[in-house]
């Protein structure tokens, strides 16, 4: 039996075939806004990741563990206050997406 996938037939059907969202769901506005908040805010925080990696290493103190870890924390709460404040709209363009399919 040839268990090879086909990755040129698995992206045609993700990318013809509308997601199964069961009718009548009843999606709560206030917890898509939640969830499209928490994607903006971990891309963001990717984003900040990203940014600091073009950033040459060195200088006058060593970085250790204790530095990149404090770092990343920062990254992740100023993502996560910058998705609740608006961020780059991200979140409010996947709401009026989801929402828009749920009333379909």
């Amino acid at each position: 039996m040839d268990s090879r996938i086909d990755s040129k037939q698995l992206l045609s059907q993700a990318t013809t075939r509308p997601p199964k969202i069961p009718q009548g769901s009843g999606q709560d506005p206030e917890k898509l806004k939640a969830v499209a908040q928490q994607f903006e805010a971990i891309f963001l925080q990717q984003m900040f990741k990203e940014m600091r990696n073009t950033v040459p290493e060195g200088g006058l103190i060593e970085r250790g563990n204790a530095d990149d870890m404090y770092t990343q924390m920062q990254d992740a709460e100023a993502a996560r206050i910058m998705a609740e404040r608006g961020g780059i709209g991200l979140a409010e363009l996947m709401l009026q997406e989801l929402l828009k399919d749920s009333a379909n």
